[in-house]
């Protein structure tokens, strides 16, 4: 990895391996498609132990975001809260860091990563905060999470199968108005496969060949085949 160890505050941010939560990176998958055609964005938390980054989780920022980029309040993030990066969706097909990329790599932190259409984790490309490559593992490393439910919760405030959920903040017709836009945003996501007809490939092997299975646009199976390695 080059320069990750590069101008850090201290020793105790020094790290020279990332590994990343398998949750965290599905998590940017499903709200990238959520947004298309617009931008996602959020900022990396972890913990860095024995000189190795682990990404947990995701903090969510304020901001407004658009077909070419996204601005995010990062004033708005708690002055006690650590972040180690940020990762965002490109509604294209390239993960290449635009200048404003570069620009937010090098005052948020060590690690970002871009996710490009088609949205998986096959199309995640990871940098340092100088627009460099970085690789990283993915993982399960939810067992690092230090958040406490009971720090935020109490026995009255979890519902039983006796108690009727009432809206609080939002009325049922703001329910109804942000369930829209819900379904609308994955609309565009799911018009997109159909229009390109994704191909999905398995990562099933078996020695010396590998199965292929193609879906149609409505998750249908249209054929499996084997190819043979060399």
């Amino acid at each position: 990895m080059s320069f990750i160890s590069k101008l850090f505050k201290s020793n105790d941010e020094e790290f020279n391996e990332v590994r990343v939560d398998r949750e965290v990176l599905e998590s940017v998958i499903y709200y990238s498609k959520q947004a298309y055609p617009n931008e996602f964005l959020a900022f990396f938390d972890g913990k860095i132990i024995d000189k190795v980054l682990y990404i947990t989780s995701l903090i969510f920022v304020p901001g407004e975001t658009c077909e070419t980029g996204a601005v995010v309040h990062t004033e708005m993030i708690p002055m006690n809260t650590k972040y180690w990066g940020s990762v965002h969706s490109h509604p294209g097909p390239s993960a290449m860091p635009s200048g404003a990329d570069l620009k937010t790599f090098s005052k948020n932190g060590y690690f970002h990563m871009i996710v490009c259409l088609p949205y998986s984790l096959e199309t995640f490309k990871s940098y340092d905060r100088y627009g460099e490559h970085i690789d990283y593992t993915i993982g399960d490393y939810s067992y690092l999470v230090d958040d406490n439910p009971d720090e935020f919760f109490d026995e009255s405030d979890v519902l039983t199968e006796n108690d009727e959920f009432k809206p609080g903040f939002f009325d049922e017709e703001d329910d109804e108005f942000f369930q829209s836009l819900d379904e609308e945003r994955k609309n565009h996501y799911e018009e997109y496969e159909k229009r390109n007809q994704m191909e999905i490939i398995s990562n099933t092997t078996l020695p010396n060949q590998v199965i292929k299975i193609e879906l149609n646009a409505d998750g249908s199976v249209k054929k499996i085949s084997k190819e043979f390695k060399d």
